[in-house]
Order: structure tokens, then C-alpha cells, then sequence
């Protein structure tokens, strides 16, 4: 059982912004002789997450410091219209997106594993890190993942604001009566 502190703050979320390179990747960047750009792999359980987020009336940001049309192919796939990528200030995009949806600071969660998160991350009401993220993100956040970035870490945290806001069974009811997310 997670700390009530924890599970107080992830209570009161209504947006989840987040990180993607180290938080939905493992942060490497293939980069090949002839290809622009760089690929990248997305774990499967965190593409479901935002479906998780979603039934349970979660809206889903998504800041990254770095520009990638990857990054912006799987936003559209998976349906998250709030994508801003080549944003190193992640917490001004963040104010002015809380002041768009009429949201205080408090009913945010960031999620991020880096320093360029740092601000972000100490200005929500909620906020998460993957296992492998440095030491000094780890020691500013609310909760660790104990998984790494790239291999659920993302679906995990989730999980535990909807567990938080008691909302597991409509996510359930919403995506098919599914009798167990792993």
C-alpha cells in the first residue's frame, strides 16, 4: 500500500502531463546512416494507460524538451490532442495549459525522470518518477515507479491515481469489463 500522502495528492488529479523520452521510452535514440530523424520504442501497457487515464475522466498532456515526429505520430495515434514537443520549459506550458482548463497547480500530476523536469515536477500537486531516473529527481518526487522508463513505468503510475480515485472499476466497465490490467 502506497503512502497516504501519496495517495491524498493522487486523489485530487485531473491532469496528467508527462514527460516521454525516459518515462514512455527507455531515453535511447536510434539514430541510422540515410535516416532523418530517430526511432524509438513504445511499451504497449503505457498506450493503454492513456486509455485507463481517459475513462477515468483523466485529460492527458504530453511536454517533451525534445522535437520528434515520432513522438508526434504516437500522440496521434493514441488520441492525445495536448502535445507539445521541442518545449524545454515544461512548467510554463504547464500554467498556461492548467489556466486553459481552469485547473490550479494542485490538480496536476507531472511525471518526468530528468532535470529538465525538475520545475514541473516540484510545482504539481502530484508528481512521479520512473526507477532508473537520477537520484536527484527520485529525491523530489512524490512517487517512484518501480519500474524503468520504456517498460510500464508510465501504465504503473496511472494505475495508482485511478486506484487513488477509486475509479478502477469504471475504467473496467469503460474498456470492456476486462477482469484484470496489468
Amino acid at each position: 500500500m502506497e503512502d497516504k500522502t501519496v495517495l491524498r495528492k493522487a486523489k485530487n488529479i485531473r491532469l496528467l502531463i508527462t514527460d516521454v523520452d525516459g518515462v514512455w521510452t527507455d531515453g535511447k535514440l536510434y539514430y541510422m546512416p540515410g535516416m532523418e530523424g530517430h526511432m524509438k520504442a513504445f511499451h504497449v501497457r503505457d498506450g493503454m494507460a492513456v486509455r485507463m487515464a481517459e475513462a477515468a475522466g483523466l485529460h492527458i498532456a504530453v511536454i517533451s524538451a525534445k522535437s520528434s515526429a515520432v513522438l508526434q505520430a504516437r500522440c496521434r495515434e493514441l488520441g492525445i490532442e495536448r502535445c507539445w514537443d521541442g518545449s524545454e520549459d515544461k512548467l510554463a506550458v504547464a500554467q498556461r495549459l492548467t489556466g486553459q482548463l481552469g485547473l490550479k497547480m494542485d490538480e496536476i500530476a507531472m511525471i518526468g525522470d530528468d532535470l529538465l523536469d525538475l520545475p514541473l515536477l516540484r510545482a504539481a500537486g502530484f508528481s512521479a518518477t520512473v526507477a532508473d531516473a537520477p537520484q536527484v529527481v527520485q529525491n523530489a518526487v512524490d512517487y517512484v515507479s518501480t519500474f524503468a522508463g520504456g517498460n510500464g513505468a508510465f501504465r504503473d503510475i496511472v494505475e495508482l491515481i485511478i486506484q487513488a480515485q477509486d475509479r478502477m472499476d469504471t475504467v473496467l466497465a469503460v474498456l470492456g469489463g476486462v477482469n484484470e490490467l496489468s
